[in-house]
């Protein structure tokens, strides 16, 4: 990149717009690169546009007519719907077919009985908390702890401060009738406010709070130390806490304390334990051969995420105080039963005899005069798929017998309109298809050159846009690729095709003997087919493939799909465009029926020669101001000895 110039100083030329003009010759064959990469570029955008439009025609509409299944496709109607649904594959026989659905599948149920409603009351100790008065102090079994009159005697480490002789449950000035008066001594006596009273899963615990740091990274603070043989304590409690070294600022007595907490049925909820409504820890509840064993934290909800583990759904709602639990399938071989080790700890949970339960059963049908059982709605019978979703009569499980049955009929035939329907897709899309090849291949070409840079600035967005439509008319014309798979696909499209009859004898097929014809020449070999309503030009004709497909769709499917020894046209033209994507040598993919690696590299190329122009651009410019710098310079010595000899002969008296 060049510097700051200052030029024509001397001889007042404008020495820039001279240079320019001297370079912008040879600036054009830069313009003239750019312009061919442009084209290049938009050409290769048009091919990926029109190869996506080959493609998509290739693996959708076209792979569809291929396949011989698309010509024996059967379609079955009910003469019920709200009772039974049938999807007919290409097996299923033609005629009809007498259906009765016995019995619907479902799955199993259990609805619990209301465990809030039965009023009952019960017992359980909890870890004590700092409202709890210690006159009310068990352990977890409830034996009284026997705290009134016990004492806890604290000191502070530093002997400054009379020591505290507190007495549990005691009414006078010493005496604490929990914990929350307990802190409340502690905060008011000088040199104690730092330590703190709490429980800890049920034991009572003092924490330190006076550790302080000094400037230099040592620590201080009190060291205090409780006594309290009913409670389990002695010992210090230290300001600094070093697991390492064995310090600790906490001090944990050895007693378990809680207390007596009396609930009813309406309390219990999700959080509830089982041993606290009188089931007993080590029962066994079991589904279908697993297990789950009560422990001691064993919950309502630790109950039900267990069941939902043994193949079953289980959930208690807490408003309606029930358990629900259904199965996860229909059908009696996902049927389950709810057995305890304890049947009382069914009783308690509502799951026991007063328990609502619907057994599973299988969906029974009877297809032409057979029974078929299932677990689920859903049968596969003769190429049918079944759909059972009423019942059709009564039905007695005891003796098998239907009464009141009112069979539903199955008419199962060739679906005529679904196999038109894909031939009809298919010529819509060929035409829509060739439409497109034409237009590029006939395009004519315009004297529209891209724009460069400097064009491209003194024009609107607008006006670019329209210009660039007009540059890119003709990319296209001529390619041979294109001529090259439009001869190919009208090639093909002609061709006649041997067909087995059922008789066994043989018969040649076109497309035109199915009633799919080309009209003038002038649209190209585009299709048409006899008979069809959307065409105007030939509706009025009779409809040949609809017939075809009507009377004897084998002839269809062998003439579009045929097989591998014997191809159809559609299975041909498919196998014509494989090929012709495999030919593609140096693509960036198999999917492509150009050659765009070669493209990519071409444009390369031009980038490559752009930048060799701008080099020597650069070269001749600086050449060319070098010149001028000459020449500036030559003037300047020149202007200087001229005012050098006028001096001397007294130019400047």
């Amino acid at each position: 990149m060049a510097g700051m110039r200052m030029t024509g100083l001397i001889s007042g030329m404008d020495t820039e717009s001279m240079v320019k003009e001297l370079v912008k010759a040879n600036s054009t064959k830069v313009d003239n690169v750019k312009k061919e990469k442009q084209k290049l570029e938009w050409k290769k955008e048009a091919w990926q546009d029109l190869n996506t439009k080959i493609y998509n025609f290739y693996k959708t509409q076209l792979s569809a007519v291929k396949s011989n299944g698309t010509f024996k496709t059967k379609k079955a109607t009910v003469n019920d719907s709200t009772k039974l649904s049938v999807d007919a594959s290409s097996s299923a026989t033609n005629g009809t077919h007498k259906i009765s659905v016995k019995q619907i599948a479902s799955s199993a149920y259990m609805t619990g009985a209301n465990i809030k409603a039965t009023g009952n009351s019960y017992t359980r100790y909890l870890n004590a908390g700092a409202s709890t008065n210690f006159a009310d102090m068990t352990d977890a079994d409830g034996n009284s702890l026997n705290l009134s009159g016990q004492t806890i005697t604290i000191k502070s480490g530093n002997g400054t401060v009379p020591e505290l002789n507190l007495e549990l449950v005691g009414s006078g000035e010493n005496g604490v009738a929990n914990i929350n008066e307990l802190n409340k001594k502690l905060s008011e006596t000088e040199g104690y406010k730092d330590l703190k009273a709490s429980f800890v899963d049920g034991k009572l615990t003092f924490t330190n709070s006076s550790s302080k740091t000094a400037g230099d990274g040592t620590k201080t603070g009190e060291i205090f130390t409780v006594e309290s043989s009913a409670l389990g304590l002695s010992g210090e409690v230290g300001f600094e806490s070093d697991k390492d070294a064995g310090k600790t600022n906490t001090l944990t007595g050895t007693v378990g304390m809680s207390y007596k907490n009396v609930f009813s049925s309406n309390d219990i909820n999700k959080g509830t334990k089982l041993s606290d409504i009188g089931i007993s820890v080590g029962t066994t509840f079991s589904i279908n051969g697993r297990d789950f064993v009560v422990d001691a934290d064993s919950t309502i909800d630790s109950l039900t995420t267990a069941f939902s583990k043994m193949g079953v759904s289980a959930n208690y709602d807490e408003k309606q105080g029930r358990f629900y639990i259904n199965a996860s399938g229909t059908g009696s071989d996902k049927d389950f039963t709810v057995t305890s080790s304890d049947s009382n700890a069914l009783d308690v949970l509502g799951l026991g005899s007063s328990a609502t339960k619907i057994d599973a059963q299988d969906a029974i049908i009877d297809y032409n005069g057979v029974e078929y059982r299932n677990s689920s709605n859903t049968f596969s019978i003769n190429g049918l798929n079944i759909t059972a979703k009423a019942v059709t009569g009564e039905y007695d499980p005891a003796t098998g017998k239907m009464t009141n049955d009112n069979p539903i009929n199955v008419e199962v035939a060739a679906d005529v309109d679904g196999a038109y329907n894909q031939v009809k897709e298919f010529v819509k899309a060929y035409n829509a298809l060739i439409d497109e090849m034409y237009s590029l291949y006939d395009e004519e070409k315009t004297d529209y050159e891209p724009l460069t840079d400097e064009e491209r600035s003194q024009l609107s967005d607008t006006q670019i846009e329209q210009w660039e439509k007009k540059a890119k008319q003709g990319l296209l014309r001529r390619d041979q690729t294109i001529n090259s798979l439009l001869s190919s696909m009208r090639t093909t499209l002609n061709k006649g095709v041997t067909v087995t009859m059922d008789d066994g004898s043989t018969k040649q097929f076109t497309l035109a003997s199915l009633g799919i014809v080309t009209g003038d020449y002038s649209e190209h070999g585009k299709l048409h087919i006899l008979g069809d309503e959307d065409d105007p030009a030939y509706s009025t004709e009779d409809n040949k493939l609809k017939a075809a497909l009507r009377d004897n769709p084998n002839v269809v499917a062998q003439a579009f799909a045929g097989s591998t020894g014997n191809k159809g046209i559609a299975l041909q033209m498919y196998d014509d465009l494989t090929k012709a994507m495999r030919r593609v040598e140096g693509s960036s993919s198999s999917l492509t029926f150009y050659n765009d690696v070669t493209m990519k590299n071409e444009i390369d190329d031009y980038d490559d020669e752009i930048e060799k122009w701008k080099e020597k651009l650069q070269k001749m410019e600086d050449k060319y101001y070098d010149q001028f710098a000459a020449m500036e310079s030559a003037m300047a010595k020149l202007q200087t000895q001229q005012s050098y000899l006028s001096s001397l002969l007294g130019g400047g008296a």
